[in-house]
């Protein structure tokens, strides 16, 4: 008979002898398996608690979609020079607030449409849409300047 290294002896030995527990050589998985769905199921819960505050914005369409706009809405038309219409009325910044409050209180309406020219700065459009909140408007809407 072959001489056989030590330590493959006392393992062939031991399993040969009937031996009631066999052990493997494979790293065991369990405990990875089981911290891979505690941090699945930790994230999955902790992402129903982000609850983001911030405005509802409709974007505008991509062809002059006019059909978007409801009757039910506040318009509101920033125009090149910065002067604001409030459905079709010319408004200054001071009687933008009384203008749309007034609408708000008669009408029951919740939504603006601000239509802006190309060239109006941003901060103007900022502060007619912080104006409009102010007054009690939910949903701002935004549409596609005619003149291009």
């Amino acid at each position: 008979m072959p001489k056989r290294p030590a330590l493959a002896r006392r393992i062939r030995g031991k399993s040969q002898k009937g031996s009631r527990f066999v052990t493997s050589t494979d790293p065991d998985m369990t405990p990875l398996i089981n911290c891979i769905f505690l941090l699945l199921v930790f994230f999955m819960v902790a992402t129903t608690f982000l609850n983001t505050k911030g405005l509802s914005v409709d974007l505008p369409g991509g062809q002059g979609d006019d059909s978007a706009r409801a009757s039910k809405d506040i318009n509101i038309v920033i125009e090149k020079g910065g002067a604001v219409q409030v459905n079709g009325k010319p408004a200054t910044t001071e009687q933008l607030a009384e203008r749309i409050g007034a609408i708000v209180e008669a009408d029951n309406i919740k939504n603006v449409i601000i239509e802006a020219h190309r060239s109006v700065r941003h901060q103007r459009v900022v502060q007619v849409v912080d104006i409009a909140r102010g007054q009690g408007i939910e949903a701002v809407a935004f549409a596609k300047s005619a003149e291009g």
